[in-house]
């Protein structure tokens, strides 16, 4: 049986009925529009994940070096009882990366023979430039209290 429809002439017509088959040419450039918007998103996440590892990484593995570096500073302090002020600087190899370091040390106080000793290392990491400080304090062993470590 098929529907029809009557029109005020006096005509009858069948019914078409229109099915939508598919999808409109807008309606496919909206969910590829909004795909590839989500697939950036995910990627740019991706990439500065993959950089703040990479950062942390050397991070890290520089932190070992350096406190090797402070208890060198340290031994030099017991054997010498004393250090001399002034800067050095170098640069080191780890791990196919070279860091460039900055020894800074200075005599805060002349009757108890406190140093300060800052090491700054520094590395390119893509188009920037990372630095890091740490600095110690040091005095030698007979002017420690009684208990105390030598480096904070």
């Amino acid at each position: 049986m098929t529907a029809t429809t009557e029109h005020p002439d006096g005509i009858v017509a069948p019914k078409v009925r229109l099915r939508k088959k598919g999808f409109t040419l807008i309606e496919l450039m909206m969910t590829t529009a909004i795909l590839s918007f989500g697939i950036v998103a995910i990627y740019e996440a991706l990439f500065v994940s993959i950089d703040t590892y990479g950062y942390y990484t050397r991070y890290l593995d520089t932190q070992t070096w350096v406190n090797e570096r402070i208890w060198e500073i340290q031994s030099e302090l017991m054997a010498a009882r004393t250090l001399t002020e002034g800067q050095t600087s170098g640069q080191v190899l780890r791990g196919q990366k070279y860091f460039d370091w900055i020894i800074e040390v200075k005599q805060l106080d002349m009757e108890q023979q406190l140093f300060q000793v800052d090491l700054t290392l520094s590395w390119q990491e893509g188009d920037r430039k990372i630095q890091t400080v740490r600095t110690a304090y040091l005095i030698p062993p007979e002017l420690r209290a009684y208990g105390e470590d030598s480096a904070v």
